[in-house]
């Protein structure tokens, strides 16, 4: 069996017949009914009825054809790559976001760029503090999105947007009128894990001397939060909706309060972009800051 016989097969039940199917592959139509006869009787299975005018798939023929298509669509995207790799466009995206990112506004920007280049699979992945840069600096990914320091990393970076980081709590959970440092002690702060595996793991926003518990995803972290089990600081626009409706009421103390932070798009220059790569590069902080003015964030 060669690939060359399953695409024989498949321009036949394209096309309709062997003619046409010869023509469509700029052979002959005895090489094309030649290449069909070799297979059925290597495998002593009949593909084809030719009972009608028409060469119709038998059966055993419709069988083969429908596991057939896998090995096509697989070698159909090899033969994409292998012409991607000669032209130099990148066959594979990979981006690390931090999770406190405004993910909706950079997620719309990637769905409306990657749509634009359908030969480039886009992979993400969600980090926590440290570990967004980790995976750059370690060559997982291409791209980091995150909250960086000038000067902390041997990094390029354009800045691509901000987010307010709110400490909250659900409406019901204190009855104090003002909320104080050491009143907030008496709650469990719910705090995100650094998920960087090598460096040096980063905490913010913590009040020391106070209960806490520690999760890995920001997800979970805002649950615990709506179900009253305690009190941390999320993105402005994972709860704005919870806080318009006050279900979620903000705090501020001498310690702890609302923080805007900074979000750039980070790429390691000792590696070298490709031409997808470049235009994200170019057209990434044009576009969220135009969305982030138009949107409100």
């Amino acid at each position: 069996m060669t690939l060359e016989q399953i695409l024989t097969i498949e321009a036949i039940v394209k096309y309709g017949s062997f003619k046409s199917a010869a023509d469509a592959l700029h052979k002959s139509q005895p090489s094309v009914s030649m290449a069909v006869k070799k297979l059925e009787e290597e495998y002593q299975v009949t593909l084809f009825s030719r009972d009608e005018y028409r060469p119709t798939l038998t059966e055993d023929g419709r069988l083969f054809f429908e596991k057939a298509k896998f090995l096509i669509k697989e070698f159909r995207e090899l033969e994409l790559m292998a012409k991607q790799i000669n032209s130099g466009q990148e066959v594979e995206m990979r981006i690390s976001i931090d999770a406190i990112s405004p993910v909706s506004l950079i997620l719309n920007f990637l769905k409306r760029f990657f749509n634009q280049h359908p030969q480039t699979r886009l992979q993400l992945s969600f980090e926590v503090l440290n570990g967004t840069i980790e995976r750059l600096l370690d060559g997982e990914v291409d791209f980091a999105i995150t909250p960086i320091q000038e000067g902390e990393w041997e990094v390029e970076s354009i800045p691509l947007t901000s987010t307010k980081l709110i400490p909250v709590m659900r409406n019901d959970l204190s009855l104090e009128k003002k909320i104080t440092d050491k009143i907030l002690k008496n709650y469990t702060q719910i705090i995100l894990a650094d998920s960087s595996r090598r460096l040096k793991k980063k905490s913010t926003g913590i009040l020391e001397g106070g209960k806490s518990i520690t999760l890995s995803e920001i997800s979970f972290k805002k649950e615990m939060i709506l179900q009253g089990l305690g009190w941390g600081g999320l993105p402005f626009e994972m709860i704005k909706d919870e806080l318009a409706k006050n279900i979620l009421i903000p705090i501020k103390t001498s310690l702890i309060k609302e923080r805007e932070m900074k979000i750039y798009l980070v790429h390691n220059p000792k590696i070298a972009m490709g031409p997808v790569a470049k235009e994200l590069w170019e057209k990434m902080s044009v576009d969220l800051m135009k969305a982030k003015v138009s949107k409100g964030f």
